[in-house]
């Protein structure tokens, strides 16, 4: 039987975007021995996301693209969220990690436009608009440490994002159950 994890990824998603986005927003310049422990909620969301990314990435049981733009982002933005969590819990200068977040958020805003222009999802224009505001966001991540307006920014950005998120999330936990959809889908290898 094929179980459908892309609601759970799409929890980390939303989990992952506030997270770093009131991270950044208010704990950015605390000092590391206060912010430690939130090492251990960037790790566990990360991991969330990551793992079945990884399965999502490695092995299309999706149809077509719907792979690439679900699996692939996710597994970029859930490593990142993982190892800033390792990074917090060993009080390490979270800069140098931030700068992978610029090509995530360039590769997000391009997913963006191939959604739009293939008409991926159910929805293109909603998804489409919380790829291109969380890959906007990302891409001010590096900058938010040297210009703290930016900060607030990003954070409003990943906030929105999450949001839209959120609100497919909740569609997806109600649609993808049914009978019309995945309830009836089956991995080639199945069929």
């Amino acid at each position: 039987m094929f179980i459908d994890y892309l609601t759970v990824m799409m929890v980390a998603v939303v989990s992952g975007t506030l997270l770093a986005g009131f991270y950044g927003w208010r704990l950015l310049d605390a000092p590391p021995a206060t912010t430690r422990s939130w090492g251990w909620s960037f790790l566990a969301v990360g991991l969330l996301l990551a793992i079945p990314a990884l399965h999502l990435t490695l092995t299309w049981p999706l149809p077509g693209g719907n792979n690439i733009i679900m699996g692939e982002p996710g597994l970029y933005f859930g490593l990142l969220l993982a190892l800033a969590g390792v990074a917090l819990l060993r009080e390490y200068d979270l800069r140098p990690l931030a700068w992978l977040s610029l090509p995530g958020g360039v590769v997000l805003v391009t997913i963006a436009g191939a959604i739009l222009q293939h008409g991926l999802t159910r929805s293109p224009a909603l998804w489409a608009t919380a790829y291109a505001v969380i890959g906007v966001a990302a891409i001010l991540v590096p900058f938010a440490f040297r210009v703290p307006a930016l900060r607030l920014v990003a954070a409003a950005l990943l906030v929105i994002g999450a949001a839209i998120f959120a609100f497919g999330t909740i569609g997806a936990y109600l649609e993808h159950p049914g009978p019309e959809q995945f309830g009836q889908w089956r991995p080639l290898p199945m069929r």
